[in-house]
């Protein structure tokens, strides 16, 4: 008879146990970094603050699908965050770069811009000084502003800036109504305006008057018209030719604030850009803020110029990434133009239009 052999004579079964526990473990670990896995182009955080200045709250939240840890680096040298949603506050001017780590592994960056200065319609600095002074008398001028840093006053006489420091102090050289004008950290839109009067040095007497020199009026008879009869004031005869203007109807003032656009930041315009893609929104969701001027310049990848209904056509239904916004604005707060880059992401890769 023939002897029968195995196909693996002489191996020990706890060689099998052995692979078959790595077998188990690299299913585990494979199952593991599947779940956790996701794409960092698609990474859906943002940054939202109702003004971009320094010692204001800015919010910080990621959405990010599939992500279960995060680490945020706000860019200022301050320690790493690891809250999903997050607040944070800035305390120099600048221009951040904003990390976030999600998941341990995919970082994904946005810039921040952080002024000085706030645009609130209305916040204007606090002159403290007194309404009226004297020629060549000293006059102490103080300022009330929050986080001010510069001051540059101008005291209504030289017609340029006069002084740099917070309270000041001038002597007035001339008499009159003097216009004081004052703009803390190079704010030209939100300029405060005092007018103070100045009033001449009074002149004493150095010396008595002596009595004896003094003299007397004369007695009114002096000035008395001779005796006669009474005659026609020739003026009178000519005022009947002088012509009279008619009266003008009072106009209203019609100085009235123009209305000026609402207020909205690089960030939040570049998420309702990013929604005209995805269809949720439409080019009449902007009128508030480019003034119902569909037509305005458009600079798309620093290669072709559209208007912005074009812009929004071509984008409509079509998966977006925005790599950076940039919006010009004029004294009504309307946006006037637009640069803007953005990449399209056709047979799994991103690439521009």
């Amino acid at each position: 008879m023939k002897k029968r052999t195995s196909f693996l004579p002489n191996i020990d079964p706890r060689i099998y146990l052995s692979f078959g526990i790595i077998f188990l473990l690299s299913l585990v670990f494979l199952v593991y970094q599947y779940f956790r896995h996701i794409d960092c182009e698609n990474a859906n955080f943002y940054i939202h603050a109702d003004e971009y200045i320094v010692n204001k709250v800015v919010e910080f939240n990621d959405n990010t699908k599939g992500a279960i840890s995060w680490e945020w680096d706000f860019g200022d040298n301050t320690p790493a965050d690891r809250r999903q949603r997050t607040l944070h506050y800035y305390k120099k001017p600048g221009e951040y770069i904003v990390k976030l780590k999600i998941n341990g592994n995919c970082i994904h960056e946005k810039p921040v811009t952080i002024t000085s200065i706030s645009q609130q319609n209305g916040y204007l600095p606090i002159i403290i000084a007194p309404d009226v002074t004297t020629v060549n008398d000293p006059v102490y001028f103080n300022a009330e502003k929050e986080d001010g840093e510069s001051w540059e006053w101008s005291f209504g006489e030289t017609g340029s800036t006069d002084a740099l420091e917070k309270a000041p102090v001038y002597r007035f050289k001339t008499t009159g109504d003097k216009k004081i004008t004052l703009i803390v950290n190079g704010d030209v839109e939100h300029t405060a305006v005092k007018t103070i009067y100045v009033a001449p040095k009074v002149i004493r007497a150095k010396q008595k008057v002596n009595i004896k020199s003094y003299k007397f009026e004369k007695p009114h008879s002096a000035f008395s018209l001779p005796p006669g009869e009474a005659q026609k004031d020739p003026l009178v005869d000519m005022l009947q030719y002088i012509p009279v203007s008619p009266k003008m109807k009072p106009q209203k003032d019609s100085g009235i604030a123009a209305k000026k656009a609402p207020e909205i930041s690089n960030e939040q315009f570049r998420i309702m850009v990013g929604q005209v893609a995805a269809q949720t929104k439409t080019k009449d969701d902007f009128k508030d803020f480019i003034c119902e001027r569909y037509d305005i310049p458009v600079v798309v990848n620093e290669k072709k110029l559209i208007p912005f209904d074009q812009l929004c056509q071509e984008i409509a239904g079509k998966k977006i990434r925005i790599t950076a916004l940039r919006m010009n604005k004029n004294t009504k707060n309307c946006i006037q133009s637009i640069s803007i880059h953005y990449k399209v992401k056709k047979w799994m890769l991103w690439m521009e239009e």
